[in-house]
């Protein structure tokens, strides 16, 4: 992924004794580094970035009424601003890439988030700069650290937030995926969606078919291991619903001892960011057994040899037709999950 990093400050929140070359540290090469990891080393990101200078935005910080509400139009505002000012100082548009970072200085407490922009970016002039941009504030330095370019990153790559739009950071997804929380004991992307980044082969995917009164048998392997085995099995409800099983342990991106064990999560499609399109179905990794009544499904761990599981699916015998996952799960007494 070609990526390009400019650097800004403002009149009101002056960059002072923060450097450009200490920010840009702060992200690189931790981020990339986080996605060859989670990616088998599929992916990485080449951020080009100019280092020169923070280039001073043409309002104060305060001016930006950086919050929450903030619509498409300012933040394109805020971009184009950016690169304006880039472009004043330099003579020249940023070269064309994939996601443009615009890092705002870390004394820049005004600059209070760090959303990312999904539309096409261009200067005023409508030079066209990045297919995607993220704006750093303030909780990038705050709380998130450097892992903040991989959970925006998701967004410019198409994933949804799965953490809720009020509530606990954790309730639909527990200490799971970077995408539902950066500070997660287990931040790596859910084996689902790599599956969909192409990062997991097709021959990686065991497909089951929702069928009444029917069992079957599967070997998982853990998420971050490099071989070719199975690393998710995936129970079809319907085109738009399933129920998904995969392996977290201690390694690669999920580096802060969680204990190993399976993961179950229900998927759907119609569900959109924010809402919880991906629901964890129980608490932390399961070694033993997790019935789910709304499905009529039952899993059970039954053997583990080193850190691959092997997991048994059973669905009741005359479960009859299955409620929407999300609204069935909650009446099922199925914890959701809090932070």
């Amino acid at each position: 992924m070609k990526a390009f990093m400019l650097f800004v400050d403002f009149a009101d929140q002056p960059a002072g004794n923060d450097t450009t070359q200490g920010l840009y540290d702060f992200f690189f090469p931790n981020a990339s580094t986080w996605y060859e990891t989670s990616s088998y080393g599929k992916l990485s990101i080449d951020a080009e970035a100019d280092i020169s200078q923070f280039h001073r935005m043409p309002l104060n910080a305060s001016d930006y009424a950086w919050n929450r509400g903030i619509t498409y139009e300012q933040h394109e505002a805020y971009i184009q601003d950016a690169l304006a000012s880039y472009v004043n100082t330099i003579g020249e548009a940023p070269p064309p890439v994939d996601v443009l970072y615009v890092v705002a200085t870390r004394n820049a407490p005004n600059i209070t988030y760090s959303p990312t922009f999904m539309g096409n970016v261009t200067t005023r002039n409508g030079t066209f700069v990045a297919k995607k941009a993220v704006t750093v504030g303030y909780d990038a330095y705050a709380k998130w650290g450097f892992k903040l370019i991989n959970h925006e990153t998701g967004h410019v790559m198409c994933l949804p937030d799965y953490y809720p739009a009020s509530g606990a950071v954790g309730l639909y997804v527990g200490d799971f995926s970077i995408m539902g929380n950066i500070n997660a004991v287990y931040p790596d992307y859910f084996a689902w969606d790599k599956w969909r980044l192409g990062w997991l082969d097709d021959s990686q995917v065991e497909c089951v078919q929702y069928e009444n009164g029917t069992t079957s048998t599967h070997t998982i392997f853990p998420l971050e291991s490099k071989d070719e085995e199975a690393k998710l099995v995936v129970l079809k409800r319907n085109e738009t619903q399933a129920m998904v099983l995969e392996v977290r342990s201690k390694g690669g991106n999920d580096d802060k001892g969680g204990e190993p064990g399976v993961v179950v999560y229900t998927v759907d499609t119609t569900v959109e960011t924010l809402q919880g399109p991906i629901r964890v179905l129980s608490n932390g990794t399961l070694t033993s057994e997790l019935e789910v009544p709304s499905w009529g499904v039952k899993i059970s761990v039954v053997g583990k040899d080193d850190d691959a599981y092997t997991v048994k699916i059973a669905t009741a015998s005359g479960s009859g037709a299955v409620n929407a996952v999300h609204s069935a799960v909650e009446s099922e007494n199925i914890p959701l999950l809090s932070s």
